[in-house]
């Protein structure tokens, strides 16, 4: 079947170029009419289930998403390689340079978190040392403030007891009766405006 073809498809020694013949069996162009079967055919599309289209669009989805993330490990490895491959002992060096700087950052790092912990360590301490200040200054106020309330109600109570030696009792009620009889007191005076107390004469005076 091929020497047919290129028998066709033979290009004449001189003169413009031949097209290319190809058989076609049973195949029609877009321009011909359609057979008398198919005439008012409506191609309808196959229905499509909405469970099954959303469980098939999911798997499409994680198969791009882990082809995708295979497609760019690979690429980052055959870039590591060629990178490897031409840089050789100055990416070693690198390396060893990054690695240094790494352990002494690291170093630095673990100094630093010790220094701040004994900083910490020593603001907790005076933070407690304070604290127990402020608790022993405030004991030591409400004992004053205790022993001054206590002073207080004893010196009423004192006064209360020398208050109390003139009250009336049925013991002394003659006797104090006897004495205001025998010393009565007058209480008709006045205050003039220069403060001097002028006193009503007593008769026969």
């Amino acid at each position: 079947m091929l020497r047919p073809l290129s028998r066709l498809g033979a290009r004449p020694p001189c003169g413009p170029p031949a097209p290319l013949l190809l058989p076609a069996r049973g195949r029609k162009t877009r321009h011909d009419p359609p057979t008398k079967s198919k005439v008012g055919r409506v191609a309808t599309p196959p229905r499509v289930d909405p469970a099954e289209f959303f469980v098939l669009s999911e798997r499409y989805r994680q198969y791009r998403q882990t082809v995708r993330a295979l497609r760019l490990e690979f690429v980052s490895e055959v870039r590591r390689k060629v990178y490897e491959a031409r840089a050789g002992v100055l990416a070693e060096r690198k390396a060893r340079e990054d690695a240094t700087e790494h352990r002494e950052l690291m170093a630095w790092n673990q100094a630093e978190n010790q220094r701040l912990q004994e900083l910490r360590i020593e603001r907790l301490r005076q933070e407690a040392r304070d604290r127990e200040q402020q608790q022993a200054e405030e004991k030591a106020r409400q004992a004053r403030e205790a022993e001054a309330c206590a002073q207080l109600k004893e010196r009423e109570v004192l006064q209360l007891q020398e208050e109390a030696k003139n009250f009336i009792t049925r013991e002394n009620l003659e006797a104090r009766v006897e004495e205001a009889l025998d010393s009565p007191k007058n209480y008709n005076w006045a205050v003039t405006r220069e403060g001097l107390v002028v006193r009503p004469q007593q008769k026969g005076s």
